[in-house]
């Protein structure tokens, strides 16, 4: 199947989950959260964030609410709509565009961080879009990646059949990677101090979810 097609199908695909997808961000902890992103991303919130796959705006608005300037870029248009409002709802001053994390629409070397949260297990071309983001990433400018995972494994394998169509699963070739796959595949696209680490404090009990883990990588500077 042509990318373009596998791109559309999931775009589609979100349109129609995005209310199920917003209800369940009620069930984090937004203190905790913003908490472990001030620790993570530094206390210069003259930094910029891209968040990529930004669906409902989750990290966007409260990377935004901390003071970093940050653009939010989702293939879903209904999920936007979400992210807008909650940023209206919040007032913050993040911005919302839609786009194709493949292919985006800017200069190299102009964004401090980027960031995204569930996404890496979503991406049809891993390795090429890892070089996307390094090349607009600046010197020293890193790389955020949150998501659930079965500790000590990595990305759970009952996301293989979220889109419940094997055409785009076989696109997904990393949908049930292993932690060290992940740490190779952006070490081997030109990341340095690659790290995948637990964050604490991010679990809520009786929910039944598996704990967050960041992955973490930086840009040579030059």
């Amino acid at each position: 199947m042509e990318i373009a097609r596998v791109v559309k199908k999931i775009e589609v695909y979100w349109d129609k989950s995005s209310f199920t997808f917003d209800e369940e961000h009620d069930t984090e902890d937004i203190d905790a959260w913003m908490h472990s992103l001030k620790n993570l991303l530094g206390t210069d919130i003259n930094k910029s964030i891209l968040d990529l796959g930004t669906g409902t705006g989750f990290l966007a608005n409260m990377t935004a609410k901390l003071g970093y300037s940050t653009i939010g870029i989702d293939v879903s248009k209904e999920m936007l709509k979400y992210a807008v409002n909650h940023a209206e709802m919040n007032s913050t001053n993040a911005v919302f565009m839609d786009g194709n994390v493949l292919m985006l629409p800017f200069m190299d070397n102009t964004a401090d961080y980027i960031i995204n949260s569930r996404l890496i297990w979503t991406l049809v071309k891993p390795d090429a879009t890892i070089k996307e983001w390094r090349r607009i990433l600046k010197p020293g400018g890193k790389i955020f990646c949150f998501n659930r995972m079965k500790e000590g494994l990595g990305l759970t394998a009952n996301k293989t059949s979220v889109y419940e169509d094997d055409a785009v699963e076989a696109q997904l070739p990393i949908r049930g990677a292993r932690m060290e796959e992940l740490i190779a595949l952006l070490e081997r696209n030109g990341l340095i101090d690659v790290k995948l680490e637990k964050l604490q404090g991010l679990t809520r009990p009786g929910f039944d979810y598996e704990p967050w883990f960041v992955l973490m990588g930086t840009k040579i500077a030059t």
